[in-house]
């Protein structure tokens, strides 16, 4: 198994907002919400993907070329690739 796959297998990106979250992060917010499905905190989003390639941490958005071209607006870690 190579490292990629494993953190893949540990992470989810939301395929709307293209943030990156610990499945445990998702999975506690879901048991403590009492929810029968993950939501995006941040946007709503039930849609996910185990399946991205490299990831961006955006500090400052309205400085970054990076978070112009995703159409990021917000400082997070997000997937730069959705696959």
């Amino acid at each position: 198994m190579s490292p990629r796959r494993s953190l893949s297998s540990r992470y989810l990106a939301c395929l709307q907002c293209r943030r990156v979250f610990a499945l445990t992060e998702l999975e506690r917010e879901r048991k403590e919400k009492r929810r029968d499905v993950i939501v995006c905190p941040y946007c709503g989003s039930t849609s996910f993907t185990k399946i991205f390639s490299d990831i961006v941490l955006i500090v400052n958005p309205e400085k970054s070329k990076v978070a112009k071209y995703l159409k990021i607006i917000h400082p997070g870690v997000f997937a730069y690739t959705l696959e």
